[in-house]
C-alpha cells in the first residue's frame, strides 16, 4: 500500500465515517478496555472509540506515515489516552494485549486476509474480541474491479503492466471459514448493500482520486485525472448514475476460538 494523503483522506470520508459510525452503535463498552485499532487511518474511528472510555486506552496503527501525521496532528478528547504508531498490519508483533481489536474500511486492501486476521488474533486477549467492517464481494462488479478492467484498456496498459490487484473482496459465503483458519470464531456476522450518493459526478471523482492511491501512484500527474475520469465512467454502466456508488458492507466481531460460545 502506498502513503496515502492524510489531509485529503480527511476531507473526503464522509461516507467511510458514516460506516464507522454505525458499526460502533452495536459495540457495548464497558469503559476500561484496552483498544487497538488497526488501520486507522487519519484517527477518526479511534477518537470516537477513546471517547467511550473512562480509564481504558485506544492504540491506532496504520501503514502510512501521512495518514499517521493526520491522526496526532488532531484535537484528542480531553481525558482520553490516545496514541498513534505507524505499523504494517501483517506484522503487528502483538500478543495478547488488548480487549478489543478493531478495524474498519481497511481490510479489503490486504490481500493476505488470513494473515492479517491471525494477526489481530494474536493481538486479542481470550477474553477480548475483535470487530471489523470492510467492503466484500457480491454479484455486482465492484468500483476497484472496474478500475482493474480500466487498466487493461489500450490506453492504460503500458502503463500498469505488471500491475496486481491491490485489494481483495472476500466471500461472505466462507468467511467463517476463513476466521477459522486465523484462529477466530464468529460470533456476530452481517453483510449489508449500501448506497452513497455523493450528490454530484465531480465529488465522486475527488473521492476516487484519494482512494485510489495506489493506482494513481502509478501515473504521471498530468494522466491521474484522465484515468480517473475513465474509471468513473466506466462504473456509471453498472450503477446507472453519477455520483452514485454501492457497495457491500461486510461486518463481523468475533473472538479467539477458544473462547466458549456466548449464551
Amino acid at each position: 500500500m502506498v502513503d496515502w494523503d492524510g489531509a485529503g483522506y480527511e476531507q473526503i470520508s464522509d461516507l467511510q465515517r458514516t460506516m464507522a459510525r454505525r458499526s460502533l452503535s452495536r459495540l457495548v463498552l464497558r469503559g476500561d478496555e484496552e483498544c487497538l485499532d488497526v488501520g486507522c487511518g487519519d484517527g477518526y474511528v479511534t477518537r470516537l472509540v477513546a471517547a467511550q472510555l473512562k480509564t481504558g486506552s485506544v492504540l491506532g496503527v496504520d501503514a502510512s506515515p501521512r495518514m499517521v501525521e493526520a491522526a496526532r496532528s488532531a484535537p484528542i478528547p480531553e481525558g482520553s489516552r490516545v496514541s498513534f504508531e505507524i505499523g504494517n498490519a501483517l506484522q503487528l508483533g502483538l500478543d495478547r494485549q488488548f480487549d478489543l481489536v478493531f478495524s474498519f474500511n481497511v481490510l479489503h486492501w490486504i490481500v493476505d486476509q488470513r494473515a492479517v486476521l491471525a494477526q489481530l488474533a494474536a493481538a486479542t486477549r481470550s477474553t477480548g474480541h475483535v470487530v471489523v467492517q470492510y467492503v466484500c464481494g457480491g454479484p455486482r462488479p465492484s468500483l476497484e474491479r472496474v478500475a482493474m478492467q480500466v487498466c487493461a484498456e489500450p490506453r492504460w496498459a503500458g502503463t500498469f503492466h505488471g500491475f496486481h490487484a491491490p485489494f481483495i473482496h472476500v466471500d461472505p459465503n466462507s468467511y467463517a471459514n476463513l476466521v477459522a483458519a486465523a484462529g477466530l470464531r464468529i460470533q456476530d456476522f452481517a453483510v449489508n448493500d449500501e448506497e452513497w450518493d455523493f450528490g454530484s459526478r465531480e465529488a465522486f471523482v475527488r473521492w476516487c482520486t484519494v482512494g485510489f492511491a495506489d493506482w494513481t501512484a502509478r501515473l504521471a500527474p498530468v494522466d491521474v485525472r484522465a484515468w480517473v475520469d475513465d474509471v468513473v465512467d466506466r462504473y456509471q454502466d453498472v450503477v446507472g448514475s453519477p455520483g452514485l456508488f454501492r457497495f457491500l458492507q461486510l461486518f463481523a466481531e468475533m473472538v479467539p476460538a477458544t473462547v466458549e460460545k456466548r449464551p
